[in-house]
């Protein structure tokens, strides 16, 4: 008796945790890259200005849930790192000065995506460097297959 409760305890359990694990990977939308990269670089020219601009418009093609990965020092990093620079999203600060120094690679950030979106970048405190910005997306759904002509709906002048 006690062996046949254990083993439904244990056979309910089993369920409820192989549920689990299919329903975790069916909530999260995979993430692709929608925009970018994009680097932007502060040149000498730029110090007696204290800071490199950008401001760059992109459209999502899912708005949603979204992620900004922020390379310090570019791509290969062979580009002196950003020691503070800054980002906005839509008016919403993502990354502050605070976040960079020369010993940071890399910085992801979790954003909202609009289907239009601004985003402003300031590179403040370096002599020549560089940072690369991607910003990563919910992969749109695949498009339906169109129906086949024998399936498809009768024109309403042929309808009986």
């Amino acid at each position: 008796m006690r062996r046949k409760r254990a083993m439904k305890r244990f056979s309910r359990f089993l369920a409820i945790s192989t549920l689990f694990a299919f329903a975790s990977g069916i909530a999260q939308a995979e993430l692709v890259p929608i925009y970018g990269p994009v680097y932007v670089a502060k040149s000498e020219k730029d110090v007696e200005h204290r800071g490199t601009e950008a401001r760059f418009t992109f459209s999502a093609p899912v708005a949603g849930s979204g992620k900004i990965v922020v390379k310090n020092g570019g791509d290969s990093g062979k580009r002196s790192r950003a020691a503070s620079a800054e980002i906005e999203l839509n008016g919403l600060d993502v990354a502050k000065r605070k976040d960079f120094n020369k010993h940071v690679e890399v910085l992801e950030y979790e954003v909202s995506l609009l289907s239009e979106n601004k985003m402003e970048v300031e590179v403040k405190s370096c002599r020549k460097c560089e940072i690369e910005i991607t910003v990563m997306g919910e992969k749109p759904a695949p498009l339906p297959a169109p129906l086949p002509p024998e399936r498809a709906p009768l024109p309403p002048e042929r309808l009986p």
